[in-house]
């Protein structure tokens, strides 16, 4: 998987993300667990239709 907000960077694990503009949560960005864990991510709004569907 992968994460549309992830940016690769020298700081961090890695990672940053644009959304907490701080390291990423996943050590992997994953945007459908961030979605499903944080409620953040691109991936929020297709969580959202899921969870309501």
């Amino acid at each position: 998987m992968g994460c549309k907000a992830a940016i690769p960077t020298d700081e961090y694990h890695g990672w940053e993300c644009e959304i907490t503009e701080g390291a990423c949560m996943f050590l992997h960005p994953d945007s459908r667990r961030c979605a499903k864990e944080y409620g953040e991510g691109p991936d929020t709004v297709e969580q959202e239709e899921q969870d309501n569907g």
